[in-house]
């Protein structure tokens, strides 16, 4: 998959995303499947690491993050191979990105024998086997949320913690573990990148434009989660308030940046998780 190295390249690719799927993809209620898909086969992967059809089209498998380094995208390569030169049924997402990817689904043929072990689309096959990290995709909330259920729940960050192993149809499931929002040196160490960043909430900042969820009160001490005024008002709506949030432990996935590298902001509700 192309992968730009730069916060400013990942942030055109998350553009794309939403640019290409708000052209024919209403928020959703229950990840329905329009008909008719099209059938197709999966000749395996590019040179850039994007899903190749048979017909030579190149697919952006959606809910599913950049492949941000070797080991990544070696670990995508090798489970994606299971599949290689079987039928699915494609369900476009709106038009091809600036590279010429369609964004869409991959689902099972009719018929077929649970090719992906239980899971609705290859999508959250890919995750449930711990192939690639998932990232939320705007305007398909019940999507998300199946995909948030089929990956392995990501594990505290540290040497205490070892990522564990489980069989997901066929093969073990490595989680990917998460970043500590208290400890600024690691949220620094992952500028730029997609990351799952998780910690207690000290304290929340409401601003006219945005709200900050704050892992540490003492600015610079540790990161914040930084939510849109549109965004936190779709979480107050559901119960999110200052006073409910503070003493929380909240799991968000996104891009770190800002300045100082201790700012993640949450582009989507599927984005962020209460765990407590």
């Amino acid at each position: 998959m192309r992968v730009k190295p730069s916060f400013a390249a990942i942030l055109l690719v998350l553009g794309s995303m939403t640019a290409s799927i708000a052209v024919t993809w209403a928020a959703d209620g229950i990840c329905a499947t329009p008909e008719p898909t099209e059938a197709v086969s999966l000749a395996g992967l590019d040179r850039h690491g994007d899903l190749l059809l048979a017909d030579g089209r190149t697919v952006r498998l959606v809910g599913l993050a950049p492949r941000q380094n070797d080991a990544e995208r070696e670990r995508f390569t090798a489970q994606l191979t299971r599949w290689q030169g079987q039928a699915f049924r494609l369900v476009p997402l709106g038009g091809a990105d600036r590279w010429g990817r369609l964004p869409a689904r991959l689902l099972a043929t009719e018929g077929a024998t649970d090719p992906f072990a239980g899971q609705p689309d290859l999508t959250a096959a890919l995750l449930a086997g711990g192939a690639a990290l998932r990232l939320a995709e705007p305007g398909l909330a019940a999507c998300n949320e199946l995909w948030r259920k089929a990956e392995p729940r990501p594990i505290a960050a540290g040497p205490q913690n070892r990522s564990p192993a489980s069989a997901q149809g066929g093969f073990a499931a490595v989680a990917f573990p998460a970043i500590d929002g208290h400890d600024a040196a690691a949220m620094k160490a992952q500028a730029g990148r997609i990351v799952v960043v998780e910690g207690r909430i000290a304290a929340v900042g409401e601003r006219a434009q945005r709200t900050y969820l704050n892992f540490e009160r003492r600015r610079g001490a540790g990161g914040s989660i930084v939510l849109s005024r549109a965004l936190w008002r779709e979480l107050q709506r559901s119960g999110w308030t200052a006073a409910t949030l503070t003493g929380k432990r909240v799991r968000v996935r996104g891009v770190v940046e800002g300045r100082d590298s201790l700012l993640i902001e949450a582009e989507t509700r599927s984005a962020l998780e209460l765990i407590d």
